[in-house]
């Protein structure tokens, strides 16, 4: 691929990702996407064939960027687990304020389709026995068994990820849908779900 088939490519998934945040998958037309990539629809059937195809490719890199990143910090037993705990939060969250699209749309298709999300996942890169290397050996440095360690991840995640998940309605009830003071409330989160799971664990006397 020459450099302006990379910058032409480039130009297409950010223009998609300004339409997924506006549209959701679902919404989201292959018309819309070329207009504002500024390109017309044959190219960016060229380069994509689908929005499946968009998406994917933006799932990829950010998902498959993340989470090998998360589990070799997991496995480190140079990094303390304050550091390990505020960075996959920051991160975790930091993800999903870029790509606000992909929490509902996991959500959706782990109910509809949980073969066509594992597939997702795998062709990102992410390797199942990894993680739960990654997983034992963040449980070995807190003194909790596997399956400890397990829920503890699990919690983290649902602190992380259910802001996301769940926006419309919290946005609605509790922040008068204005989306500025929700984004901030985003950003506060990567701190105060940190400190609350630090908090928690040293209680614990690790």
């Amino acid at each position: 691929m020459t450099e302006q088939q990379k910058d032409t490519e480039q130009l297409i998934l950010n223009a998609a990702r300004k339409v997924f945040i506006e549209k959701g998958l679902d919404g989201a037309r292959m018309q819309e996407i070329a207009d504002e990539a500024g390109i017309n629809k044959s190219l960016l059937h060229y380069y994509f064939r689908g929005k499946e195809k968009l998406f994917e490719m933006i799932f990829q890199e950010e998902i498959g960027k993340f989470f090998p990143q998360m589990v070799t910090l997991m496995a480190s037993p140079e990094v303390s687990f304050e550091d390990k705990i505020r960075t996959f939060v920051g991160n975790y969250i930091s993800v999903f304020i870029k790509n606000p699209f992909l929490a509902p749309f996991i959500l959706k298709e782990i109910h509809r389709n949980p073969e066509n999300i594992r597939q997702y996942f795998i062709r990102a890169g992410i390797n199942v026995e990894h993680v739960k290397f990654g997983i034992g050996m963040l449980g070995q440095q807190l003194n909790m068994s596997f399956e400890e360690a397990r829920h503890f991840i699990i919690n983290m995640i649902s602190l992380c990820i259910f802001p996301f998940a769940g926006r419309p309605l919290i946005e609605k009830l509790l922040f008068q849908e204005d989306k500025a003071i929700y984004e901030q409330f985003l950003e506060e989160r990567k701190k105060m779900v940190a400190e609350f799971i630090i908090n928690a664990l040293k209680n614990r006397n690790i």
